[in-house]
């Protein structure tokens, strides 16, 4: 696996603006100081003169040269890309290894791609800097766009399948041994009862860290503060998240998506220092597009120490808390998804996010409980009309054993009867609603599309893409809904004329009794 990580410097970008010079010349600075540091950046693999510089053709380049090149990129709107490519294998020959990759990338695109490249070895792991110029040598614009990551990963891949044979298989096994060790991994949680394929995975989450449990430990957990300030340069704060890294650089609306993209995703939430890090830049941004200036105010003081006292949130008219329904919090989230511009300032989106959560954990509390509730109360009406009283006690089946051995099931089962019971309900005739689990199965195609469309980092023509997707799936929804519109008319009708059949019985066929 070669990992790829992309970012570019725009004349577009809010990190290019509110210098007091023009927002290109600042793309330029950033770029050429990005340069700069990928050559001069102190470790022992640093001569004299800083690192060998390299492109497609030639070994020790002049810096000069890029810098020159850089500077005539002052009025694209991208000056330049910077890439970091850090193979798992460290190629005995990096410059042939970037070279390949870069060779391919071009030929995939169609362009002439002019780039430098950098190979840094003073780290535990040794990866290559790679800028390449907002234009190729005939003058086209260059886009790099998150597709481009997975083609760039499988030529290194290639590379060293070829190159590094023997340490390639090594790698490959390594992987394959890991997946192996994590399947028996979910089987044994499977086996202990700790994880079941077929239960909801909010159920499982309810058992494994009851809601009173969770809540108490949200409630002992410190607010989020403000990250400790750094003396790392700009284009060196970064966090890593969503399988990219992001910084500064990254525009106000990539950032907020990849807020949402964490509240979605609680597995790839990342370490709260970091989280903290991320809002401050979004709050920067936020706070430098209201006014118009990068310098902070006092009535930004302000306005964030009564922030900071919030306890609900306005929108349009109406009053959202922490007490609100689910549906309710729920009701805004979508909306705030749908509709884009209308948007919370950051700090009241995650207020947001952490009262939906909590009332997501909230309506899953004891969940086990009120399902056995059930249960025994259907088992003993149920039961009380088809079992007589001379009959026999029902006995526990080895398979009815099997399944109460495992502690999940016996969460909501108290003893083999009700299982028993529980299973002698099942009809033997197929009594799905088939247009229903199409209607479900089409719904979560659209839910799946709509996670995709709003992951950080989509480009515009995908998105484009999963729009008319969603469309297309919207149209099938409304037509299986009306379909079954139609099965219930038939079937009220059919469920009439069986009611009134024996009416019907009485009379002659000239409508007399």
């Amino acid at each position: 696996m070669n990992i790829v990580k992309h970012q570019y410097f725009s004349r577009r970008d809010r990190q290019s603006r509110g210098h007091g010079k023009a927002p290109k010349l600042v793309a330029v600075e950033r770029a050429l100081a990005h340069v700069k540091y990928i050559q001069h950046r102190p470790g022992e693999d640093r001569g004299d003169e800083g690192r060998e510089m390299f492109n497609d053709t030639e070994d020790d380049l002049d810096s000069k040269i890029i810098r020159q090149k850089l500077r005539q990129q002052e009025n694209n709107k991208v000056v330049a890309h910077k890439l970091t490519l850090s193979p798992e294998i460290a190629p005995a020959d990096k410059k042939a290894y970037t070279r390949e990759i870069m060779e391919q990338l071009g030929k995939e695109k169609g362009l002439d791609l002019e780039w430098v490249g950098v190979a840094h070895e003073n780290t535990d792991h040794h990866h290559i800097h790679v800028v390449v110029l907002g234009k190729d040598r005939n003058g086209r614009a260059v886009r790099i766009e998150k597709a481009d990551y997975s083609k760039m990963r499988e030529f290194g891949d290639r590379y060293m399948e070829r190159v590094h044979p023997l340490e390639y298989e090594r790698l490959e096994e390594k992987k394959r041994a890991l997946a192996r060790q994590r399947e028996l991994t979910k089987e044994e949680r499977i086996r202990d009862g700790l994880e079941l394929p077929w239960m909801h995975k909010k159920i499982i989450r309810e058992q494994l860290e009851p809601y009173e449990q969770w809540r108490k430990k949200q409630r002992s957990k410190e607010p989020l503060e403000k990250p400790l300030e750094n003396d790392k340069p700009y284009f060196n704060d970064t966090i890593e998240a969503a399988g990219k890294e992001w910084s500064r650089e990254n525009s106000s609306k990539e950032l907020r998506e990849l807020t949402e993209y964490l509240w979605d995703n609680p597995e790839e939430r990342i370490d709260k220092p970091e989280f903290a890090k991320l809002q401050g830049w979004i709050r920067e941004k936020e706070s430098a597009g209201n006014r118009g200036t990068a310098e902070p105010s006092k009535a930004d003081a302000v306005k964030k120490t009564q922030d900071k006292e919030k306890t609900s949130i306005e929108f349009n008219g109406q009053k959202y808390h922490e007490n609100s329904s689910y549906e309710k919090l729920a009701g805004l989230n979508t909306k705030l998804r749908e509709d884009k511009s209308a948007r919370l300032p950051i700090d009241e989106y995650n207020m947001l996010r952490g009262w939906l959560e909590n009332a997501d954990r909230a309506r899953w509390s004891g969940v086990m409980d009120k399902q056995l509730e059930m249960s025994k109360y259907q088992w003993s009406v149920e039961g009380a009309k088809s079992v007589s009283p001379t009959r026999a006690a029902p006995q526990i089946s080895p398979m009815t054993q099997a399944i109460m051995r495992n502690p999940v099931v016996g969460l909501f089962m108290t003893g083999g009867s009700i299982a028993k019971e529980l299973v002698s309900w099942i009809p033997l005739t197929d009594q799905r609603d088939r247009l229903k689990e199409g209607k479900d199965a089409l719904e979560a195609a659209k839910l799946d599309k709509v996670q995709e469309h709003n992951q950080p980092g989509r480009s515009e023509e995908r998105k484009e893409g999963d729009r008319e997707t969603i469309e297309k799936l919207d149209k099938a929804i409304e037509q299986n809904q009306a379909t079954r519109d139609e099965s219930n008319k038939e079937k009220k009708r059919k469920k009439w004329e069986r009611e009134h059949e024996e009416a019907w019985d009485k009379y002659d066929p000239w409508g007399r009794y």
